[in-house]
């Protein structure tokens, strides 16, 4: 038996890359490049070990394979060639306590006060988050640079520029890695390994977030801070 990845996530890439059904089994076909054979594994969908399956390439993935995957809760993210999402899939529940919650989202999202106060939780959290990491990697120069991070009223963005000014020197300077790429501009372009490396991960996070608001009946799609 295959061993299990890290996270439960199977990544197939590159040309011809394949996920059919055949004789009740999920068959995924995986091409490294088009000089190796192809790695192939069979799953009964109750079996198989992954919970994400990351499609970076040029493959196939039948109609059938994918209402097999989303009606079992896996999910499949879909990459460019850079590494950022470019869509996701994953199956909705479809319950009376879903219909529910997704209309207490509506509702809730209609409430300005409501979104302030979430708002100003994500962001607080998002940025002791920051600070509990950058605590947690002891290194002096980082650690005398903190308290820029740990001043009350700091907005998001400016959070955001000390934490990454932070980040770059744990980087070894061979990788090239000098900030994070802006995202209004460069995001979809990243200029080195660590900057690509990062926009996979958030597409791998970004998926596994969506897939359990998905999964308890809320709306992914409809947002208070960000489209």
């Amino acid at each position: 038996m295959t061993q299990k990845q890290h996270f439960h996530v199977k990544f197939l890439k590159g040309y011809g890359f394949c996920i059919k059904v055949k004789d009740s089994k999920l068959i995924l076909k995986n091409c490294y490049d088009p000089f190796s054979e192809p790695e192939i594994e069979e799953w009964f969908i109750k079996d198989m070990p992954y919970q994400r399956i990351i499609l970076q390439g040029k493959g196939y993935i039948s109609t059938e394979s994918l209402s097999l995957l989303s009606e079992n809760n896996r999910t499949v993210v879909l990459l460019d060639n850079r590494g950022k999402q470019v869509t996701f899939c994953h199956g909705v529940r479809d319950s009376l306590t879903a219909t529910r919650y997704r209309m207490a989202q509506y509702d809730t999202f209609r409430d300005k006060s409501k979104i302030d106060y979430l708002v100003q939780q994500i962001i607080k959290a998002k940025i002791q988050s920051q600070i509990n990491f950058l605590k947690s990697t002891n290194h002096p120069e980082i650690l005398a640079n903190i308290s820029k991070l740990e001043k009350s009223g700091i907005s998001e963005a400016v959070s955001s520029r000390h934490y990454f000014d932070n980040y770059s020197k744990l980087i070894d300077e061979r990788f090239g890695f000098k900030k994070r790429n802006s995202v209004r501009i460069e995001k979809k372009n990243a200029t080195d390994v660590i900057n690509a490396l990062l926009n996979y991960g958030y597409s791998v996070l970004a998926g596994q977030i969506s897939a359990y608001i998905n999964g308890v009946g809320l709306d992914a799609y409809y947002g208070i801070m960000h489209k």
